[in-house]
């Protein structure tokens, strides 16, 4: 039993430290688009970086999704894993996100930009078509009510407008069995809408769509019907006015053409379908756009090779760190390495002109684009780099003591001259005095 408790104990501490440690590892908005920006390069010039949603989640992990932008025109998307903050690696999982977040910022703005009574998934259209269901169950009841007294009168052409209403009350009860079935449809799929605002999830955007598809066919269906039932209506009760009055009088006629009237809500209905027909064309293009997420990946894929450049020659660099307190990039050390002061004393001259090269070429390269090549040159002129300071800095050349031979040289030289110039000078002057002694004998 101690056992047990024992590991249950380190059981719950691992899953509090491994909460513990989620936690601590999460990024913000603001890291996210740090991450993308200086940290890396992900943005092209002229590009801005924003994240519309903190989270969004993909087989249980969640991603923050930065978008690249430009004159409000999103160009790329860049899915960051919330525990670690790296760039998402796998096709699939890329574009999930990317769709997801598609549909998240496109349906949010587009919702934010409706007014709620006209939003399909909003309590006030739940409303609408519940009260519709009674209109048209109160409507019913009506055309009822004219059938039942139209079959009383004894006359062929009434005897036909009864079962004229026979059929209408049968459309009449269809119209309100759908306008119920409408309104329990737009409420679980307000509830669903308003979670996916919340907590947007890659496995839900189809479902999402599905909603929306169920609810235009609903209103769909809903238009035929009622267009039916409006012009059956008006049929009824021009045969109505049209009754000889030898069997029903004005004011019964009067009476049955106002039961035949369409409720108010009902009369709302023309502009539910106008606008519902601008609202489908513009959600529909929302999850058209969100297919097109394939294409969005590979402008990623294509931004992860310039960022990859962008990392060799830019990006901090732990390696060359470890060389020189001051190379911080291989920007800053191929610079030190090659600047006036510094580029005559390597001892490795080989080196200095192969970095030369290669630094140029990676610059060159990156400025046009080729962004492999570029990585391929800053590689070789990190190799260069490492030579260079292996190789380290011409010694100076210690010449004291060849100094001090020359200057003992010429100290003897001079010792010499001078000896030989003094003996020289005295066997002068004995010469004359020898040649004027007198000879005595």
């Amino acid at each position: 039993m101690q056992n047990a408790r024992a590991l249950s104990k380190t059981a719950l501490t691992l899953v509090t430290f491994l909460l513990l440690a989620s936690a601590v590892f999460a990024i913000s908005a603001d890291q996210a688009v740090a991450i993308v920006t200086t940290q890396n390069n992900y943005l092209l010039p002229n590009e801005t970086a924003s994240v519309s949603k903190g989270m969004i989640t993909y087989k249980g992990e969640d991603y923050i999704v930065v978008a690249a932008q430009s004159d409000s025109k999103v160009n790329a998307y860049i899915p960051l894993k919330n525990s670690t903050g790296e760039v998402a690696s796998q096709d699939l999982e890329i574009r999930e996100l990317i769709k997801t977040a598609i549909v998240y910022t496109q349906m949010s703005q587009l919702s934010q930009n409706v007014a709620t009574a006209d939003w399909p998934f909003s309590y006030s259209t739940k409303s609408y078509f519940y009260d519709l269901s009674t209109d048209f169950g109160s409507l019913m009841n009506s055309i009822i009510t004219v059938q039942t007294e139209l079959g009383k009168i004894n006359d062929p052409s009434a005897k036909q407008l009864a079962t004229s209403a026979n059929a209408l009350q049968v459309m009449a009860y269809d119209l309100s069995q759908e306008s119920t079935k409408t309104a329990n449809q737009v409420e679980t799929a307000r509830v669903f809408e308003q979670n996916f605002f919340n907590n947007p999830d890659t496995n839900e955007v189809s479902k999402y769509e599905d909603y929306y598809n169920a609810y235009f066919d609903e209103i769909s269906s809903i238009k035929d019907k009622f267009n039916s039932l409006d012009a059956k209506l008006t049929e009824l009760s021009q045969g109505i006015g049209a009754l000889e009055t030898t069997q029903i009088t004005i004011d019964q006629k009067r009476s049955f053409q106002a039961l035949l009237v369409l409720p108010t809500n009902a009369r709302r209905l023309p502009n539910l379908f106008s606008s519902t027909d601008q609202l489908r064309t513009s959600i529909e293009g929302v999850f058209n756009d969100a297919t097109n997420s394939e294409g969005y990946a590979t402008a990623l894929a294509s931004r992860k090779v310039r960022n990859d450049a962008w990392l060799a020659m830019y990006g901090n660099n732990d390696e060359l760190l470890k060389l020189d307190k001051s190379f911080t990039t291989l920007d800053s050390a191929a610079t030190a390495v090659l600047s006036t002061d510094n580029v005559s004393l390597w001892t490795n001259q080989d080196a200095v002109s192969a970095l030369k090269s290669n630094w140029s070429g990676a610059q060159s390269r990156f400025n046009n684009a080729e962004y492999v090549k570029a990585k391929a040159f800053a590689v070789s002129a990190q190799t260069n780099i490492k030579q260079i300071i292996a190789g380290g800095v011409t010694q100076p050349v210690d010449n004291s003591s060849d100094l001090l031979t020359k200057a003992l040289i010429g100290l003897v030289v001079a010792i010499v001259i001078i000896f030989v110039l003094e003996k020289f000078v005295l066997n002068k002057k004995k010469k004359p005095e020898e040649y004027n002694e007198p000879n005595y004998k």
